[in-house]
């Protein structure tokens, strides 16, 4: 999304404002190989989410939840701070292939993926 949206808004003029936008996304940008490249050099915080988080345990999942913690205070800040810019993907990043056509469709809106703005 970050360098989608960065195309986008130049090409409308507004290059600035996606340099400036602070994009709120899943672990999984800052750890998969794919993902990675695509979001170098933006303002990114990531979250675990709660499916993921099922899968750890004692210290591990600690950290994991210290880190959500981390990120939902830095959240807090940016929107007392005030004249941020977020993007959170609507779907949660979930968009998947169809089964029937073979392409790539935009998941359904998941008001979840928003709940972390309900502070």
């Amino acid at each position: 999304d970050p360098q989608v949206l960065s195309i986008l808004l130049g090409v409308e003029g507004h290059e600035g404002l996606a340099e400036q936008t602070i994009f709120v996304a899943g672990h999984k940008v800052t750890t998969d190989p794919l993902a990675v490249p695509f979001s170098k050099g933006r303002n990114l915080l990531s979250i675990y989410s709660k499916k993921y988080l099922d899968t750890f345990e004692g210290d591990e999942l600690e950290a994991k939840n210290a880190r959500n913690r981390a990120t939902v205070a830095e959240v807090s800040r940016l929107f007392k701070e005030g004249g941020n810019c977020f993007w959170v993907a609507p779907s949660g990043g979930r968009d998947r292939r169809n089964k029937e056509s073979g392409n790539f469709e935009p998941a359904k809106f998941d008001e979840a993926s928003v709940g972390l703005f309900l502070l």
